[in-house]
């Protein structure tokens, strides 16, 4: 795993956990809607994201991600480019 990937996956696991802190890193792989997570909650692990990597992403296409991996393939993209 890239320092990129291990940010990410330490910033959506401290968003995940004060949801559940039952939480892990399994949970990573699974669908956002068995997660309890709503718009907000995904609003704001985009801004934690955001802010982790210092990047500015488009709220308007993670909106419709369904896989918490889609976050972190669009964050470590964005990242990657500088």
């Amino acid at each position: 795993m890239s320092d990129i990937e291990s940010r990410i996956a330490d910033t959506m696991l401290a968003k995940l956990r004060e949801r559940d802190p039952a939480l892990g890193p399994d949970d990573l792989t699974r669908p956002v809607g068995d997660l309890d997570l709503d718009s907000l909650d995904l609003v704001e692990l985009h801004q934690r994201l955001e802010t982790e990597l210092r990047v500015k992403g488009d709220l308007t296409e993670t909106a419709g991600f369904a896989f918490l991996g889609d976050f972190s393939a669009y964050f470590v993209k964005l990242a990657s480019q500088g």
